[in-house]
């Protein structure tokens, strides 16, 4: 019969600058710091938001000393009207794939594992009678084809790690369980400790993401991620690195590398948020997987927008309900982030439905991977055509990634389903998609450069991102050389006029002009033989700005 001793053990996160001692407690519950120096990559726990037990089980046959036990994590869910976090409603959730290891006092990693999909870790071959302490990483990581590399950490903190980690214990000569838990932190009518559990929140969002993905392709490998959160990201900006190193964010967002997400209590916090999380992860999918060509810009339901932000926000939104299979989207925010909006993904009422919705769009992603037929839709596709489409042909296409090309290439992959996915298009007032383009539409979203005397922005939908605040031109070269591209209103001087050139073929964008110079802009670029697209649009914003374009 083994023996059992359990030890209550309790910690909390801290930042560290030049290190940070070691964390035990005293009879009366304080804790006390006896100065072991760790790494400053880290920002490790120093009091109350985590708690540990220790408890002695029998080594196995073959001697081997070893640790085993749970890492564990608050997640607090959102009200039942999906406004507003429940903090009367929190579960302790498993942290799933997140890196263990077992750590000396001189700070040699003993052992080192990842815990399975229940949290469970075992840590081996530990020497005896050593003092180790066991420290799980907010990160998820896998080596090889397959596989995936993720962290948190705190872009407040000069990127230190987020941990949580035990006390130092005698390994003794007997194998331990130390189960590890991380808090939410909330004391009733606000948060009184470290929020432990927000990293690894993000991460049990991120996993499910990525587990979604790898059940339609097994062999998905997941490029280096790395997520920035602090309790100090704050929703303003500036605009400058130095101001996200101060959290000052703007909104939870990807930046075309990393994610950036608001924690700021009282305010806007987004760790439980898991379709905002996953929603912000779809953007990294489209840049890692498929393709992005969205512009950016703000957004919301009744937006008639260009329709590369159209489709790349659609995604977004249906991505989050396809990856929990939960079609409420929720965003909690305000103080004690009780307030917030949600919206129903699959029934919400579209403002301005059209090929240039975001939310025309999310519906009929949505529609087609989810397995309830209703009206007019009649589909029930699952995830795996859609990431076919968006891995495949959608990477590569000649045109702006968009509902068209979305469309015109799942039709070509489920050619006996044509009627239906147009009979889906029409509840949302899309017409017949019939090319990558969407050549039927008028004004015509392309034009060729031949065919036209001149092309004009306009900004009756909005100004920046939205419908026909650029233009798209397709031109071809017949040779390699150095080529002056040259855009001038025609309708007065009161634009400024910026350019973007891509190649189609691979697609790429070779350049953007940007001077001030009222009235004209012109480049020059080494173009080779090729088909491309010039982008056009007026900086000022203008209600109608007439260009002519040259290329000589």
């Amino acid at each position: 019969m083994k023996r059992i001793m359990i030890l209550l053990l309790m910690f909390s996160f801290l930042a560290i600058l030049s290190g940070c001692g070691d964390t035990t407690t005293s009879s009366d519950g304080t804790i006390s710091d006896d100065s072991v120096v760790v790494d400053t990559d880290y920002t490790v726990p120093t009091d109350d938001n985590t708690t540990s037990g220790v408890e002695e089980i029998s080594t196995d046959s073959s001697g081997d000393l070893k640790i085993i036990g749970k890492i564990t994590y608050d997640r607090v869910h959102v009200n039942d009207n999906g406004i507003g976090l429940n903090y009367n409603n929190i579960t302790v959730e498993p942290a799933k794939q997140v890196v263990v290891e077992a750590i000396d006092r001189d700070g040699k990693v003993l052992a080192s594992t990842t815990a399975d999909d229940n949290g469970e870790y075992e840590l081996t071959n530990l020497p005896s009678y050593t003092d180790v302490k066991v420290r799980a990483y907010a990160k998820l990581y896998k080596e090889g084809d397959g596989g995936w590399d993720v962290k948190v950490v705190d872009n407040t903190n000069d990127g230190a790690q987020y941990v949580i980690e035990g006390s130092f214990v005698s390994t003794e000569n007997v194998s331990t369980r130390r189960d590890i838990h991380a808090s939410s932190g909330w004391g009733g009518s606000g948060y009184t400790s470290t929020r432990a559990a927000a990293p690894f929140a993000i991460l049990g969002s991120i996993y499910q993401a990525m587990e979604k993905v790898k059940g339609v392709d097994s062999s998905a490998t997941f490029p280096t991620l790395v997520i920035n959160w602090s309790p100090n990201n704050v929703p303003s900006s500036n605009g400058t690195l130095e101001g996200l190193k101060e959290g000052l964010i703007g909104t939870s967002h990807f930046d075309g590398t990393e994610l950036y997400i608001l924690g700021d209590a009282n305010s806007d916090t987004d760790e439980y948020d898991d379709h905002v999380m996953i929603h912000e992860w779809a953007h990294y999918f489209e840049a890692n997987f498929s393709r992005a060509d969205s512009i950016g810009g703000p957004h919301t339901n009744g937006d008639i927008l260009d329709i590369r932000v159209a489709f790349g926000e659609g995604w977004g939104n249906a991505w989050s309900a396809i990856a929990t299979d939960n079609p409420i989207y929720f965003d909690t925010m305000g103080m004690y982030q009780a307030n917030g909006f949600y919206m129903d993904i699959e029934n919400q009422a579209t403002q301005n439905p059209g090929w240039f919705s975001e939310v025309s769009i999310q519906k009929i992603l949505y529609d087609l991977y989810d397995s309830n037929d209703d009206g007019s839709d009649k589909l029930s596709l699952g995830f795996k055509p859609i990431y076919d489409v968006l891995t495949g042909p959608q990477k590569t296409t000649p045109a702006f990634t968009s509902i068209f090309t979305f469309t015109t290439y799942l039709k070509d992959e489920e050619a006996s389903k044509v009627n239906e996915i147009d009979e889906l298009m029409a509840s949302e007032n899309i017409e017949s998609i019939q090319d990558i383009y969407g050549s039927t539409i008028a004004p015509s979203l392309y034009v060729n450069l031949d065919d036209i005397d001149y092309v004009c922005t306009y900004n009756r939908y909005g100004v920046g991102n939205k419908l026909y605040d650029h233009r798209y031109i397709k031109f071809d070269i017949g040779q390699d050389n150095d080529y002056i591209i040259r855009v001038e209103q025609n309708n007065g001087t009161d634009s400024d006029p910026d350019f973007t050139v891509y190649n189609t073929s691979p697609f790429t964008m070779l350049g953007t002009s940007e001077s001030t110079v009222r009235g004209v802009e012109e480049n020059r670029f080494s173009l080779t033989s090729g088909n491309y697209l010039l982008d056009i649009s007026d900086y000022n914003g203008i209600d109608v700005a007439c260009f002519d374009v040259t290329i000589q």
